[in-house]
C-alpha cells in the first residue's frame, strides 16, 4: 500500500511538472525581435571578472550593436589587470569606461545618465535588436524590470551533463508568462546575466542597497519589484542574447548546485523534496511498478525533455540520451549546495 502511495505521489508531481512545461512550450516565453527603433539613452553596467577574453567579446558585441545611444560602465575590482585590447577599445570609443568597483553601500547606477539601466554578465554576447526589443517590451507592458535568461552556448561532455539542468529545473517548475501576468511574488524567476531596469525607478527604490550594496540574485530582485507594486517580466533570450562557457572551461558541481538551490529560494527542505520526487522517485517506480505501465512516466519525461530543449535552444537528442546521467549530476550538485548552505547556517548561528 505504501509503495502504491509513493508511486502515485511521484506520478502526480511528474504530471504537474509536465503541465508547466506544456504551458511554457505553448506560450513560448521568448523575447521577440520586434523591429522597433528608439533613441532613449541606455546605460549598460558590466560587473567584470578576471575573464578578459569574455569581457572583450562582450564589449566588441556592444560596439557593433545597431543601438548606438549607449554608455558602458565596466566595474572591475582591479582595473590595472584589464588587458591592453580592452583599454584600447575604451580609449577609442568614449562611450566605454572602466571604473573601480566600489565596496559597501554604493549605488552602481551612480554616474549613469541613461533612461534605462542594463546589467549584463561578463560571459554574454548580445546580438543586434536586443536593446530596441528590451525598450519596446518595457514600454508596452509598463515594466519596472525585464529579466532575460540568455540562450546557453557550451561544449564538452561535462557541460552537456550539467549546464542543461538550470533550464530543466526552471521550465518545469515556473510558468514564465505568469511572472508578468500575476502580481504575486510566488511567480518569480530571473537571471543576473541580463536585467533591464527603468532607471528612475531603480534609483528611487535602491534595490541594490537593500542587499548590502551588491546586485542580488535576479529572483530576489523580481520579488522585491513585485512587492513594491510594480510589474516585472522574465523571458528567454531566444537568439538575441547568449551566455557562453569558455571552450577551455567547464562549470563545477558547486556552481550549478548553487544556481539550482537559488531557484528554490535557498530553501533546503524544498530542494530535498524536489530531489526525492524527481531523481529518486522515478528509480523507485522502476523497481516497484509494472513494466508494462512505465510507458506513461517515460513518455512524460521524454516529451518534457524535448519541449525544454527546444525552448532553451539546446539539442534535444543529447538531453534525452544523457537524461539519466544529468539526473545523477542534479542529485550530486544539489546535495553539494545543500551541504555548503547547511555549514554556512551553522557558522552564522555560532
Amino acid at each position: 500500500m505504501l509503495n502504491l502511495i509513493i508511486v502515485y505521489v511521484v506520478l502526480i508531481f511528474l504530471i504537474l511538472r509536465f503541465s508547466v512545461t506544456v504551458f511554457n512550450f505553448l506560450s513560448n516565453p521568448k523575447l521577440g525581435n520586434y523591429g522597433k527603433h528608439f533613441t532613449d539613452k541606455v546605460s549598460i553596467l558590466v560587473d567584470a571578472t578576471a575573464d578578459n577574453d569574455g569581457l572583450l567579446k562582450l564589449l566588441t558585441a556592444l560596439q557593433k550593436q545597431d543601438y548606438q545611444r549607449i554608455e558602458v560602465f565596466i566595474d572591475h575590482s582591479k582595473p590595472e589587470e584589464i588587458n591592453i585590447d580592452i583599454n584600447d577599445l575604451c580609449k577609442k570609443d568614449q562611450r566605454f569606461r572602466v571604473r573601480k568597483k566600489s565596496s559597501g553601500n554604493i549605488n552602481p547606477a551612480e554616474e549613469t545618465t541613461g533612461a534605462y539601466l542594463l546589467f549584463l554578465g561578463v560571459n554574454t554576447i548580445v546580438k543586434k535588436g536586443l536593446i530596441n526589443s528590451l525598450i519596446y517590451r518595457t514600454r508596452v507592458f509598463n515594466l519596472a524590470l525585464l529579466s532575460i535568461i540568455p540562450t546557453q552556448s557550451f561544449s564538452g561532455f561535462i557541460n552537456y551533463c550539467l549546464v542543461p539542468l538550470n533550464n530543466f529545473v526552471l521550465l518545469n517548475l515556473t510558468p514564465l508568462r505568469l511572472v508578468r501576468l500575476f502580481s504575486s511574488p510566488v511567480f518569480s524567476a530571473g537571471s543576473n546575466q541580463c536585467m533591464f531596469f527603468d532607471s528612475a525607478l531603480y534609483r528611487k527604490y535602491e534595490w541594490e542597497q537593500r542587499f548590502n550594496g551588491k546586485l542580488p540574485e535576479a529572483l530576489e530582485v523580481v520579488k522585491s519589484v513585485k512587492q513594491e507594486g510594480f510589474k516585472a517580466e522574465t523571458l528567454l533570450g531566444n537568439k538575441l542574447i547568449y551566455t557562453f562557457i569558455p571552450s577551455h572551461g567547464f562549470v563545477s558541481f558547486q556552481k550549478i548546485g548553487q544556481l539550482l538551490l537559488r531557484k528554490f529560494g535557498n530553501n533546503i527542505f524544498a530542494a530535498l523534496l524536489y530531489i526525492l520526487l524527481v531523481v529518486t522517485g522515478p528509480l523507485f517506480m522502476l523497481f516497484n511498478y509494472e513494466y508494462s505501465l512505465l510507458i506513461l512516466p517515460v513518455g512524460l519525461i521524454f516529451l518534457t525533455r524535448m519541449m525544454i530543449s527546444f525552448l532553451s535552444g539546446q539539442h534535444p537528442l543529447w538531453n534525452i540520451l544523457l537524461h539519466p546521467l544529468q539526473m545523477l549530476m542534479l542529485l550530486i550538485s544539489l546535495l553539494t549546495a545543500i551541504f555548503d548552505k547547511s555549514i554556512q547556517l551553522i557558522k552564522s548561528r555560532n
